[in-house]
């Protein structure tokens, strides 16, 4: 006597075959011309999809399967300069680099920053405030042209004494056809190490006295 066993049962201890496959939820490209022909094919004979129409379903998938395959490029362009850029960010070590910075480190060798003009000035402004918000000095850099103008403040007070070291909040105004502006402020110092993160994920570079920044945040390098 044969006894029929149930697939179900055999497929729960790991002897069944396999189970059918569930139904993609997407519709790939030979699907949806399959679909577009059958439409054609059972359309009102009264009623017939205009040109115009049937162009601009095939336009909209073109379009939404053009934008997958982009996106597709730019994560495998991505993930191919992670490599480069690390290579690149290894010879960065123990070079200085301008990078964006409000808080610049004041040393016993002084403080090192810069100053990017989108303008000519007639004067450039230095302000120098304490860890209290304290103004602590101000000097000035004279007229610059436009670009980046690098300086150096190395420590003196007006009163003659030096500054401890620290850490230091600088804010540069620039006078521009007679109206004072604030413009960006930039730290100039050197790279002691880099760091590598995960696939697809930017380099990171250890600057003396800041800590971690982007890679793309290095604006120069000397």
């Amino acid at each position: 006597m044969t006894t029929a066993i149930d697939s179900s049962v055999l497929q729960n201890i790991g002897l069944g075959g396999k189970p059918a496959a569930k139904p993609k939820d997407e519709l790939g490209q030979e699907q949806f011309l399959k679909l577009m022909t059958t439409q054609l094919q059972n359309q009102d004979p009264f009623k017939p999809m205009e040109n115009g129409e049937f162009l601009s379903q095939i336009a909209q998938f073109g379009t939404v399967s053009g934008i997958q395959d982009l996106q597709k490029s730019f994560e495998q362009f991505s993930a191919s300069m992670v490599p480069n850029q690390g290579l690149q960010a290894a010879s960065l070590i123990n070079r200085n680099v301008l990078v964006p910075a409000d808080t610049l480190p004041l040393t016993k060798i002084g403080m090192n920053g810069a100053v990017e003009l989108p303008f000519q000035a007639s004067q450039v402004n230095v302000s120098v405030y304490g860890p209290g918000g304290e103004l602590v000095n101000n000097f000035g850099l004279g007229a610059l042209g436009e670009g980046i103008t690098k300086y150096q403040w190395d420590g003196t007070l007006p009163d003659g004494t030096l500054a401890p070291e620290g850490r230091y909040r600088v804010a540069i105004d620039a006078v521009v056809n007679g109206e004072s502006i604030a413009v960006k402020s930039y730290a100039n110092l050197p790279v002691e190490s880099i760091t590598f993160g995960g696939a697809g994920e930017e380099v990171n570079v250890s600057i003396r006295g800041l800590g971690d920044r982007k890679f793309s945040e290095i604006l120069q390098i000397s």
